[in-house]
């Protein structure tokens, strides 16, 4: 073999590795929930105290209810249909765990997502913090299925909140937060795995969906959204999981 031939086998052994990897990183974004029915959620607005003007609570929702909308075992009802439960209850949003129940109870659904903008710069590098916490209906494996069309299709005055009493446990009964700095290596890095191939429109350079990301606010909401969603299900996972027994000691 010459040094030519050598050199062009290892090229395209490498591009051959380059483009494993890359399918590999678009095959790696699936979200799964941990429970043994299929749920339904819903988003509330997202409150701002990131202390900037730019930031859109109700855009946050929508980017966040898209990327849980993906997760299998979950269906999310449209961010409008929570506007219009917080219409009916005269509500401007949820500032409370009372609030969040009873929005949650309004709504009927099995979890209710809210959150919280902390951190939020639309300026390269990007950054984007926020804490979300999922509140749920205690009693809902004793419930039938929740019917989502139903619900999608119910208008604002047939929605009613059931006549229940308080719910005692804890809540919310799962809590995720983050800062997410775009400078950040593994930030960086997160990105392009998420980021690869998205547009459709390079894929001989994976990079480039990257560096869009990491300068549009708007995609860089929707790679973070993405980050807590999957945590926030790891989370769950992690609270539903049955107890582990002790190891008994060595004799």
């Amino acid at each position: 073999m010459t040094s030519e031939q050598a050199m062009w086998m290892v090229l395209a052994l490498a591009l051959l590795a380059s483009g494993c990897h890359y399918r590999g990183a678009k095959q790696s974004q699936g979200l799964s929930a941990p429970y043994g029915e299929r749920q339904v959620w819903a988003v509330a607005p997202l409150r701002n105290e990131s202390g900037s003007l730019h930031a859109n609570g109700l855009k946050a929702a929508d980017h966040l209810a898209q990327r849980l909308e993906t997760a299998k075992g979950i269906d999310v009802l449209p961010v409008n249909r929570v506007l219009a439960a917080l219409e009916a209850l005269q509500m401007q949003g949820v500032t409370s765990t009372e609030d969040a129940i009873k929005l949650r109870g309004m709504l009927g659904v099995d979890g209710l997502v809210v959150g919280t903008i902390t951190a939020y710069d639309p300026y390269d590098p990007l950054k984007l913090g926020l804490i979300i916490e999922l509140y749920v209906d205690a009693r809902r494996d004793s419930f039938k299925s929740t019917d989502v069309r139903k619900l999608v299709r119910a208008a604002t005055d047939e929605m009613s909140l059931p006549n229940q009493p308080k719910q005692r446990p804890s809540q919310p009964v799962s809590v995720v937060s983050g800062f997410y700095d775009a400078s950040d290596p593994a930030v960086r890095d997160r990105l392009l795995s998420y980021a690869a191939g998205r547009s459709g429109e390079d894929e001989d350079d994976p990079t480039r969906d990257q560096r869009l990301y990491q300068i549009d606010m708007d995609l860089y909401t929707e790679f973070v959204t993405y980050l807590v969603s999957q945590r926030l299900l790891r989370v769950e996972q992690e609270r539903l999981a049955p107890p582990r027994l002790a190891a008994e000691p060595a004799l």
